[in-house]
């Protein structure tokens, strides 16, 4: 954490941050309508993020605007104890089930592979009729290829 920055809050649920939030609209003493227009957000939006009966919760679209706006930012923080509670019941997991992050690289030879598959589910989930009048279109097209 940088020396100009102070902690204005900390909480662990969502009514413990809507608290924090509130103590800092406070804190500025900031006009609600006012706010609104310099945060980007909806007029009225603030009274219905943070006010005594929320009709609206801060989420992934206001979180952003209304942090930015108020000079906030998140930060995550281990709870020591809370982890070596979590440790101490936990079996660890098995790390033969743990996949990477799987790579597939698009190259011309991994194209040409799938579309190899493509063809032969097409075929596979085709008819007999469709097969001989692909057949017929192929012969055709080499006979218009071979006359000049």
């Amino acid at each position: 954490m940088a020396d100009d920055e102070r902690i204005i809050g900390e909480f662990i649920d969502y009514d413990e941050m809507l608290t924090a939030v509130r103590a800092r609209v406070n804190e500025l003493q900031i006009n609600g309508e006012r706010f609104d227009e310099f945060a980007g957000l909806p007029r009225g939006y603030l009274s219905k993020l943070i006010g005594v009966n929320p009709t609206r919760r801060i989420g992934m679209t206001s979180m952003g605007p209304l942090f930015g706006a108020l000079g906030m930012k998140g930060l995550f923080v281990e709870n020591q104890k809370a982890t070596e509670r979590l440790m101490n019941r936990l079996p660890p997991r098995n790390q033969s089930y743990v996949r990477g992050t799987p790579r597939i690289i698009l190259t011309v030879r991994f194209f040409k592979r799938i579309g190899r598959l493509g063809a032969q589910a097409r075929i596979d989930n085709s008819t007999k009729r469709q097969r001989q009048e692909w057949a017929r279109h192929a012969a055709v097209a080499r006979w218009r290829k071979a006359s000049p």
